[in-house]
């Protein structure tokens, strides 16, 4: 791809994303029945590239007339993810690799038999025939499994194959997608039949739904142990929270130990669950305290503290046992990293709402506000990110383990704004000209930061407390 190429399709990739849902959906399904109508001059994959991470996004069942390649991506559409920051990991497959396996099915696997399925799957389809499109979807999950694989096993024996194959997929991760692929096309049915009996998008995980995944799983495992993985794999994304794919694994393993659960054949979703903690914790430990985006910091905390209740309610952990272990380890490098990041939020207070010394006492003597300049906006948002990071952290601090340093950082945000409001009074009641209107810009700041932890009631008061000041 050129540059040109990558900034058009950054572009239109923007434009989509300000589309409102029916819109997607609308054009989404008129590119596929065009493209399947054989209309030519439509740039079709680099539009529906731009729409498909919406696309997944989008909770309900998705109207359209899919063409071949949404019918080759069906039974393994639950596990496509945009990027998997901690490297390839059996159940993830990045949504790049898509087409780059088609083409690799088009171009070199089946350049006889994907044309004649493709033709096959577009008539069906226009035609209504449910029937034979069944059919021939199913004949072309089948038959680009076994070419996969086939080809993949060529390329492991043979180093120059592999290169040729590593090179055509975007490298050993996208090999690494395609080997997943496969195994997902070759039990197909079943991912299709279960993604049917399941809500898309799931937010409790019932009984119910666990017996059917359960049942599934096992019939499936008589026939392929290694690929009926991918039914709890492919429910696990659909779960608000993946912990509670636990539920399938304890009623598996008819254990809740997690010494035991550790070394049985479903320990690999635990470990997943954990692998996406540490990632957050390392990615969180790495960042430059004062230099992170506070918000979306906010957001993995989050995350973590979701995972990491859940885990720990799904099972029951053992300190001395391997995952408590590296669980309190998580915890404890995560509470580390977020307490040096909060550190730093009273001296972001400060810079944004200064004091100055004034009178002939030195460095004790007595301190105003500092109203000589107007607020500065960059400084004041900081401060609002702070906030809200404080704001965000406090309810989940109990499981990160940083209650005590919450509480701290909040109690002296908190001290230094009743301080610094009451003097800032104070100053407007005998500040003149610019530095009067700095000085009512300074209480409109700090109104607002009252306003972004929640405290509307105590910003609304100052504001008063304000104006009665101006006018004294």
């Amino acid at each position: 791809m050129t540059e040109q190429q990558a900034s058009i399709r950054q572009k239109l990739a923007s434009y989509l994303a300000q589309l409102p849902q029916p819109a997607v959906l609308k054009l989404a399904s008129g590119l596929e029945r065009e493209r399947l109508r054989g209309t030519a001059g439509l740039p079709y994959e680099m539009i529906l590239s731009g729409l498909r991470p919406l696309l997944a996004s989008f909770t309900g069942k998705r109207p359209g007339a899919p063409d071949a390649v949404r019918q080759f991506c069906r039974p393994f559409e639950d596990l496509l993810v945009d990027a998997d920051e901690d490297g390839v990991r059996q159940g993830r497959i990045s949504r790049s690799s898509v087409m780059r396996v088609w083409a690799w099915l088009e171009d070199d696997l089946m350049p006889d038999a994907l044309p004649d399925l493709k033709a096959r799957i577009a008539d069906h389809t226009l035609k209504g025939d449910d029937i034979a499109l069944e059919a021939a979807v199913a004949v072309m999950h089948a038959s680009a499994a076994s070419a996969i694989r086939a080809a993949i096993e060529e390329a492991r024996q043979d180093a120059a194959k592999r290169k040729q194959a590593e090179k055509r997929l975007g490298g050993e991760s996208g090999l690494e997608d395609a080997c997943e692929i496969a195994s997902v096309l070759s039990v197909a049915p079943s991912m299709l039949q279960l993604q049917a009996e399941l809500p898309k998008r799931i937010d409790d995980f019932s009984d119910g739904m666990v017996a059917i995944l359960k049942d599934a799983y096992e019939k499936l495992s008589d026939v392929s142990a290694a690929d009926a993985l991918y039914l709890p794999f492919a429910v696990m994304a659909r779960l608000k929270e993946p912990s509670q794919i636990l539920r399938f694994v304890r009623k598996v393993a008819h254990q809740r130990n997690d010494m035991i659960i550790s070394r049985c054949e479903l320990s690999v979703f635990g470990e997943h669950l954990l692998a996406d903690m540490e990632q957050i914790a390392r990615r969180t430990d790495a960042l430059r305290p004062g230099h992170a985006d506070l918000d979306v910091l906010l957001d993995d905390v989050r995350r973590f503290a979701h995972l990491s209740k859940g885990f720990a309610a799904e099972i029951d952990l053992r300190r001395n046992g391997e995952w408590g272990q590296r669980l309190l380890a998580t915890r404890a490098r995560l509470s580390a990293a977020i307490s040096q990041e909060m550190s730093r939020f009273e001296t972001e207070l400060v810079r944004a709402f200064p004091f100055h010394q004034f009178g002939q006492y030195g460095r004790g003597g007595p301190m105003r506000p500092d109203v000589a300049k107007a607020p500065d906006p960059a400084r004041l948002e900081r401060v609002m990110a702070c906030l809200r990071f404080v704001n965000g952290v406090t309810p989940i601090c109990e499981p990160l383990g940083a209650q005590s340093h919450c509480r701290s950082i909040r109690q002296q945000i908190d001290t230094y704004l009743a301080s610094y409001e009451d003097r800032l009074l104070e100053e407007l009641r005998v500040a003149r000209g610019s530095a009067r209107t700095n000085a009512q810009d300074f209480v409109e700041a700090a109104a607002r930061l009252h306003e972004t932890i929640g405290e509307d009631a105590q910003a609304e008061i100052l504001r008063r407390r304000g104006q009665v000041a101006a006018q004294g």
